[in-house]
């Protein structure tokens, strides 16, 4: 009988293995937006699921900015290898910038495939801060709360509304396009769930979010850090999201 038993949790433990081990990571998918804007999806593994992120590759007259690295690790730089690989097959232009948006490897884990690249990455103070704490190379501490430039002859806006999925999070405001890429501040309109919020101020979230509404309500396009983009609906969402959630904890 102990035998059996031991035998039979063997053979768990193996499928279990085997299981782990058919988690595949899909290759970069890349989705064009306009003539100059696409996003671009790679994964990451989260709880034993192979979960999309989304970031921006913006084609300017003078190079292309990067939005968001891939999801990526310390160990292992391949989305932003395939990303790099992407723009110089199919737009034949340097990636001449990368704008991180927080600090978590779904944003920053790529950053040392760009800097051996020579491509320089640049983020708020505090994200900088928080980058080299988690162990990756520090983006450039330069963008203030709330700024804008023009690369290229295409105008970008870097805008902190507040704390919410983290302490750092910023959006990329693309007004030519009326494009937002909310970034992990923003929920897709097909997810009910809040997420990875390990590092989240839930109070804040909220009022974060009105802000976003407050200033960028007249979006066509709203990008959200993980699964389907779609327009402003994303921003009413993510508001009932968080004010649910919170009232579920009370």
């Amino acid at each position: 009988m102990l035998r059996i038993l031991i035998v039979s949790v063997f053979s768990i433990l193996i499928v279990n293995t085997s299981w782990a081990q058919t988690i595949q990571k899909p290759k970069l998918e890349i989705t064009k937006l306009n003539e100059n804007v696409f996003v671009h999806v790679t994964y990451g593994i989260y709880q034993n699921q192979a979960i999309p992120s989304n970031g921006l590759i913006v084609n300017t007259k003078d190079g292309v900015v990067l939005i968001d690295t891939g999801w990526d690790t310390k160990d292992d730089t391949d989305n932003t290898r395939q990303i790099l690989q992407w723009v110089d097959q199919h737009l034949h232009q340097p990636v001449k910038l990368c704008i991180v948006t927080h600090s978590h490897d779904d944003r920053v884990g790529g950053i040392g495939e760009l800097k051996k690249a020579g491509i320089r990455v640049i983020s708020t103070p505090l994200t900088a801060q928080k980058s080299t704490k988690e162990g990756y190379e520090s983006p450039e501490a330069i963008l203030p709360a709330d700024t804008s430039f023009t690369i290229g002859e295409m105008p970008f806006r870097c805008f902190f509304p507040g704390e919410g999925h983290t302490s750092d999070n910023i959006v990329v405001w693309l007004p030519k396009y009326k494009i937002l890429h909310g970034g992990c501040l923003v929920k897709s309109v097909g997810v009910f769930g809040m997420g990875n919020i390990a590092d989240a101020n839930l109070k804040e979230w909220e009022n974060s979010t009105r802000r976003l509404i407050t200033r960028f309500g007249s979006a066509k396009l709203v990008i959200p850090g993980h699964d389907q983009w779609g327009d402003k609906k994303a921003l009413n969402h993510t508001l009932q999201l968080v004010k649910k959630y919170n009232a579920s904890r009370h």
